[in-house]
């Protein structure tokens, strides 16, 4: 058996979510692999049989992952395959061109193209409900005159060496600037070939579903100086080419929606009990009159840790009768329904971790991860789930997979859960190095379920235990609210699983501990190094030191994290500073390699400099690695070199100071 190693996840497939065709014979699914050679990631479609069970591939493009079903026989799918438009694309147009493919075999054909860069599509009739990319500062290249078009190119060069803000946010992780610039809705009349744009100026559209035929629900954020948390619910009819008001942009957020026996339901929350991070409920709404229909304390989305899927599907989905989503029950995800009388059932009840859903009939399909595997799709038929896919069976076949160990313990009279996985190889009467990692979010959890990182650690030699303190998500919203209070006892929490795991396996060497972490994690992290000397080494990654700088560089700062805080730099600026890591870093002796990204709009990289000057300053062993063109997602979906990169400075440094 081969151990797991730093460069393993190029050999692991990412199948995303399976759509089905409309007479239920066949699923395509996009399945996204890392090609190291190219430092890229390649994605193709692949068609699945229902009747025998069998996968093949139906494309050999590159970039080839967004799809819809036109018929039960021929699929629509974006693709630069024959790089049409590349020197307009490359001056500044936006272009997106359409294939179609037939599932009984021969060569994708083009089948149009509009001009601009399209994120999103779904079926309604003979039409196309697209949301597109659509920037208020570039010139409209596509509908100008020849002559225009060169004087407009010439001018657009010209303004690429400046960014002009005049906007909150201005740039937004994973999207780089975003001022002026919008999600919009357009429809794509495929006979006429005409794209009409129509939802309003500034309005950003944030979710969109086809209802009834030709009724489109979409959630909107209108904006033109400073976006808000709160959104408002519209819908568009195709036929009369009307638009109307559902729910009013004032006092909600909503995440899904839908029309259940006649009614909009969906979910959302006035975010008065628990701010901002507050879980959905479930409302309906008519003649804008919004009525609560089940009052639901859980999550309704998955957010199992996970560093080996790439995923775009929907966490929602319906039919006529209920609701299906995904929520996350302590340490595993789970799909569950609503009916439109808000009584809710569970479905599917497994160890593991649920990505995406869809529907057809009475049978839901689903990307998933099992038994400490990699992603496989599954579909439960109302009895029970199947595994209908194998795609990284063989991969998996002949390595070495450290399984997870579970207990519970306690830290101020609070169960908490714990998560141990031993080095490979484990002998008992050896002494090993151990790594405390902590999860991103808070909201977010971990569970007893594959994860690369942690899989090459043990594979190398170290302990990794892991918990979700006070502020995870999975147990609720009074569980999860440490608003306030970062710093306290989330920190206690951490230091107390330390405690029982050093009791538990008395073969870790407690002079040889390390932590880590990334994100809300960094922000542990950062803390811990000046908050205890326990810790050896540590390594802290797109991580947070000073929350005054934290909420005033970053996409979510002036309004997340001030609500997280319960402060404000005007008003409450000690207490910003008193759960700030920064403050305490001349107290830090742990010697800390910081992993950063300077496209990471999420946490800057001010911070991880911040935290790093001053761990210089007074002479502490510090080290950053900061990569070029990454963001907030580097540790799951940067660039393969760059993730390799990123695990060797990781496990150099941890060697370094923890081995013998």
């Amino acid at each position: 058996m081969k151990q797991i190693g730093i460069n393993d996840f190029t050999y692991y497939n990412y199948p995303t979510g399976m759509t089905i065709s409309p007479d239920g014979k066949h699923g395509i699914i996009a399945v996204v692999n890392a090609n190291e050679e190219r430092n890229c990631y390649d994605s193709c479609l692949w068609l699945y049989d229902m009747e025998n069970g069998t996968c093949r591939k139906l494309t050999n493009g590159k970039k080839e992952r967004n799809f819809i079903w036109l018929d039960s026989e021929t699929v629509l799918f974006l693709s630069d395959r024959e790089k049409r438009h590349q020197e307009e694309i490359k001056k500044g147009e936006d272009w997106s061109c359409f294939y179609r493919i037939s599932i009984h075999g021969g060569e994708a054909e083009f089948a149009f193209e509009v001009p601009y860069k399209v994120q999103k599509m779904k079926l309604a009739g003979k039409k196309l409900v697209l949301t597109i990319k659509y920037d208020y500062q570039k010139p409209d290249f596509a509908h100008m005159e020849e002559e225009e078009k060169k004087k407009a190119f010439k001018q657009w060069e010209e303004e690429k060496d400046y960014e002009v803000f005049d906007e909150l946010p201005f740039w937004a992780n994973g999207q780089g600037i975003v001022n002026k610039k919008r999600s919009r809705l357009a429809i794509y009349d495929m006979e006429s070939g005409e794209t009409r744009i129509v939802s309003p100026d500034y309005e950003n559209v944030e979710g969109v579903w086809v209802e009834e035929g030709d009724k489109i629900l979409y959630i909107s954020s209108l904006y033109t100086d400073k976006k808000d948390v709160y959104q408002g619910l519209k819908m568009y009819t195709i036929s009369s080419d009307q638009l109307e008001t559902i729910v009013e942009q004032k006092d909600m957020s909503i995440d899904y929606a839908c029309i259940l026996k006649g009614k909009i339901t969906f979910f959302g929350s006035y975010m008065k009990d628990y701010g901002f991070n507050e879980n959905d409920k479930l409302y309906t709404v008519e003649k804008g009159v919004v009525t609560l229909l089940a009052d639901y304390d859980d999550s309704i989305h998955n957010s199992i840790c996970c560093d080996c899927k790439f995923d775009d599907g929907a966490s929602a989905v319906h039919d006529e009768n209920y609701i299906y989503f995904i929520a996350t029950l302590r340490k595993q995800s789970v799909i569950r329904w609503f009916d439109a009388a808000g009584h809710m059932e569970t479905l599917v009840d497994r160890q593991g971790s649920v990505h995406s859903l869809a529907l057809l009939g009475d049978k839901i399909y689903y990307p998933a991860m099992r038994d400490m595997g990699l992603t496989e799709i599954y579909c439960f038929d109302g009895t029970e789930e199947k595994k209908l896919t194998s795609f990284n069976d063989a991969v998996m076949a002949e390595r070495t997979v450290c399984p997870v160990e579970e207990f519970t313990f306690t830290c101020q009279g609070l169960e908490l859960d714990g998560y141990v996985m031993k080095p490979v190889n484990f002998d008992p009467a050896k002494k090993y190095p151990g790594i405390l990692t902590v999860h991103g979010g808070p909201r977010a959890t971990f569970g007893p379920t594959f994860f690369h990182e942690s899989q090459v650690f043990a594979n190398a030699g170290y302990f990794v235990f892991f918990t979700n303190p006070l502020g995870s998500d999975g147990r609720g919203n009074e569980f999860a609210d440490i608003t306030g209070k970062h710093g306290g006892i989330d920190f206690d929490c951490c230091m107390a699983m330390t405690d029982e795991v050093l009791k538990r396996y008395p073969q870790i060497d407690e002079k040889r501990l390390g932590i880590m972490g990334g994100s809300y994690g960094g922000f542990m992290t950062n803390w811990a190094i000046g908050n205890t000397t326990r810790f050896a080494a540590a390594c802290s990654q797109r991580s947070i030191a000073n929350w005054i700088s934290k909420c005033m560089t970053t996409d979510i700062g002036y309004y997340f994290n001030m609500d997280q805080l319960k402060a404000d730099p005007w008003t409450s600026p000690e207490k910003m500073w008193e759960h700030s890591p920064l403050k305490y870093a001349d107290m830090a002796k742990t010697p800390t390699l910081f992993i950063q990204s300077d496209e990471d709009y999420r946490c800057w990289m001010g911070d991880a400099l911040q935290m790093f000057s001053a761990l210089k300053y007074f002479g502490v062993e510090s080290r950053v690695c900061l990569f070029h063109g990454e963001n907030h997602e580097l540790s799951r979906s940067g660039k393969p070199k760059h993730r390799i990169r990123r695990m060797t400075e990781m496990m150099n440094w941890f060697d370094r100071y923890l081995k013998d």
